[in-house]
């Protein structure tokens, strides 16, 4: 658990860090946020992070101008303060504060709320794990391509899942497969791997981000098109991405065995050359 935190340019107490009434991330959702993953104190990705923060605070016109270098420093110190080595980074940014009403004022200043937790993360070692994934309709807002606070669609797929005793669902929008509740999805059939292209029905994950130049450079066919739940029934492998999940594959869907519920030897490849590649970058930092 943290016990220090970040709150408009201070540190302190996790347990005293609050926020104002009428912020609007808290009555409309009106922010954005990020979520950055560490290992061995050694961020993961953080140059995609940065590029979504900041794509996201531009379609939104949240005013928030930031330095790569000073935020990393904040997140440093968070680890280094909470006596960290593993986990993840929380960063929240919302439009400020305002008396209530939905037509925001020019000039707020916006509220910066940042903290780290710590997670063990499924690493493609001896314990790499597979998990089972139910699929939900896909009911979130049409500007998914936002990394807004608006979950609440994604909250109650994922209730679902937890009462299912899955890891996480699997979200359908007119048949086909659009993403994760907190992930992008995978599959392979013939060699070849699937996954939604990038456009405002899927979030741009940062891990797809990462992944997809490293499929790219191994020689793996990657085909960015979206596919149906029968091609996922049928799929010879899947797996998911995401900041916190990493490359994690996918075993079963609903009541449906995924390569006979087994790791699929090109998931684990892949799983493997993205560990390869983020340890590498760590190396040289």
């Amino acid at each position: 658990m943290s016990k220090i935190s970040y709150l408009n340019d201070k540190f302190i107490n996790f347990k005293d860090a609050k926020i104002h009434v009428e912020d609007r991330g808290l009555q409309f959702g009106d922010s954005i946020y990020e979520v950055v993953g560490f290992v061995n104190k050694n961020f993961i990705d953080i140059n995609f992070h940065f590029q979504r923060l900041r794509y996201s605070l531009k379609e939104l016109g949240i005013k928030y101008n930031f330095d790569n270098k000073k935020l990393m420093n904040i997140f440093y110190q968070l680890i280094n303060k909470n006596f960290l080595k593993n986990g993840l980074i929380y960063l929240q940014i919302t439009r400020g504060v305002q008396p209530r009403n939905h037509v925001y004022k020019k000039n707020l200043k916006p509220t910066v709320i940042i903290y780290a937790q710590t997670k063990s993360f499924n690493l493609p070692n001896k314990k790499f794990k597979g998990v089972k994934v139910i699929s939900y309709p896909d009911l979130r807002w049409s500007r998914r391509d936002i990394k807004t606070t608006n979950l609440l669609p994604n909250i109650l797929a994922e209730k679902i899942a937890n009462k299912k005793g899955a890891y996480t669902s699997v979200l359908i929008k007119n048949n086909k497969i659009t993403e994760g509740a907190h992930s992008n999805i995978w599959i392979i059939k013939k060699n070849i791997i699937f996954t939604h292209p990038v456009n405002t029905d899927i979030l741009k994950g940062v891990t797809r981000t990462a992944l997809e130049l490293i499929i790219k450079k191994s020689g793996f066919k990657l085909n960015e098109n979206s596919f149906t739940m029968n091609q996922f029934f049928n799929a010879d492998e899947a797996f998911l991405t995401s900041s916190g999940s990493l490359v994690t594959p996918i075993l079963k869907i609903d009541k449906n065995l995924v390569n006979d519920g087994k790791i699929g030897k090109i998931t684990l490849k892949i799983a493997k050359l993205y560990f390869e590649k983020f340890s590498n970058e760590n190396l040289k930092n």
